[in-house]
């Protein structure tokens, strides 16, 4: 095995159009046609460990952009407990403007008044929690595990903020069921945990999410991941975690996987920032050919897919695609990398697409950190430019890898 380092000059910034793997010639000597010495990629699979250590500033200023999505700056004192115990379900607690009803364990809360605090605790197989609020909520699962076979375990139709917090030491687990039905023309219902609002994940305990009908956790605003937040999610039907408005992981620990065809564990439709904790990412799936809009067009999976600007400042990502075709991170922006560490793993053959370890439809710019990069049949690194400042790259043609470390 012949490893290439380069040293970059502080002053220079490269603008590389690279588009497949020949173009890193540019930057590395020729291939000398000697027969490479296998290189083993490294291992990535779902860690439960937790992180230690993690800290958090709550910004104190009201007029910082993010004070809202922080439960401690609002007092929710109108408590509503929801128990689950098998085939039905006890509500204590009510208030007017606060209507819930049962089915069974199926429950259903309208409300109409501010600061709601709903605790929902319990075991069902047959229960599911839908919510229909005027107003910001905040929603405490308290050791719950909940399955509801014909559509999600918790449906949020409340268009504003979602504070679901994780009480310490807790364990929780929602699962969908395989098809949803009775769900009302005007409604969507996208996945096993889904909101119309943003969901602000909170508290020191586990929420471990079961996805087989359609996605994992989805929320058609944003998504923000505080510190101390343990969130596995499975789906076999879909994404595992979707975002229309953004993505926010500022810390606690992520294990999100697919196995559907064409899927990703982790999208969004805006801007993704990490700026700490762990997030392990893994799709095993192949592409498919899209024919939704009328025009055929081939969709790969991808451990991240990011469809805007795409920073990392700290915190550690570790991504793997398994399948035909299949990205470990696609971004169709600009990715920014001033911090934290990366490792990319994709052994996928190509067919309907090419496999990748890291596609940047934009710019990669690395100022800090660690980025690695394998791509056992295809290209690991393909940006439109990459700009690089002191840096040291390591790249091996065969199989393809790429490391950058500050």
């Amino acid at each position: 095995m012949k490893h290439y380092i380069w040293l970059i000059a502080a002053s220079l910034m490269l603008n590389a159009c690279i588009k497949d793997d020949t173009k890193f010639g540019d930057l590395v000597p020729a291939d000398t046609g000697e027969d490479p010495v296998p290189i083993v990629p490294v291992s990535i699979e779902f860690d439960y460990t937790a992180l230690s250590g993690e800290t958090e500033d709550i910004p104190t200023d009201p007029t910082d952009e993010t004070y809202n999505d922080y439960v401690e700056h609002d007092t929710f004192n109108r408590t509503i407990t929801i128990t689950y115990n098998g085939e039905s379900a006890t509500v204590t607690g009510r208030y007017s403007g606060a209507t819930v009803t049962t089915d069974g364990a199926h429950v259903t809360v309208n409300n109409t008044l501010s600061r709601i605090h709903l605790v929902v605790t319990g075991s069902s197989d047959n229960g599911s929690l839908k919510v229909y609020s005027d107003h910001k909520y905040k929603l405490s699962l308290n050791g719950v595990t909940l399955t509801n076979p014909t559509g999600p375990a918790i449906n949020n139709q409340c268009g504003k903020t979602l504070y679901l917090v994780l009480p310490e030491d807790t364990d929780n687990t929602l699962q969908d069921g395989a098809t949803y039905t009775d769900i009302p023309d005007d409604e969507q219902a996208k996945a096993a945990l889904f909101s119309e609002g943003q969901i602000i994940f909170s508290g020191n305990g586990t929420l471990t999410v079961t996805a087989v009908g359609r996605g994992g956790v989805y929320s058609d605003d944003y998504i923000r991941v505080r510190p101390g937040v343990m969130l596995n999610v499975t789906s076999t039907a879909a994404h595992a975690i979707k975002s229309n408005d953004g993505l926010w992981i500022d810390g606690g620990v992520i294990n999100a996987s697919t196995s559907a065809a064409g899927s990703k564990a982790i999208r969004s439709e805006n801007v993704l920032n990490v700026s700490g904790g762990r997030l392990v990412a893994i799709t095993t799936a192949g592409s498919v050919i899209d024919t939704t809009t009328g025009i055929a067009d081939t969709t790969s999976c991808a451990a991240i897919k990011c469809d805007s600007l795409m920073t990392v400042s700290a915190g550690t990502l570790r991504l793997k695609s398994t399948g035909e075709g299949g990205k470990g991170l696609n971004a169709a922006s600009d990715l920014t990398i001033t911090g934290g560490s990366i490792e990319v793993v994709t052994t996928g053959e190509k067919g309907l697409s090419t496999p990748k370890g890291i596609k940047v439809d934009g710019t990669l710019t690395m100022s800090a950190g660690y980025l690695y990069s394998y791509s056992a049949v295809a290209t690991p690194l393909e940006a439109m430019d990459l700009q690089l400042s002191t840096s040291y790259i390591t790249y091996e043609r065969k199989p393809r890898r790429v490391i950058i470390q500050y």
